[in-house]
């Protein structure tokens, strides 16, 4: 149980990188995100 949960929050965590680093690259910062 726990280690399908910490699959989930590490999945989420690197979906959540893969869209800070497309932003920078587009030129976007992170106040674009929130």
């Amino acid at each position: 149980m726990n280690s399908a949960i910490e699959r989930i929050k590490n999945h989420l965590a690197y979906k959540l990188g893969q869209t800070v680093i497309e932003h920078r690259h587009n030129g976007g910062g992170v106040c674009s995100i929130i």
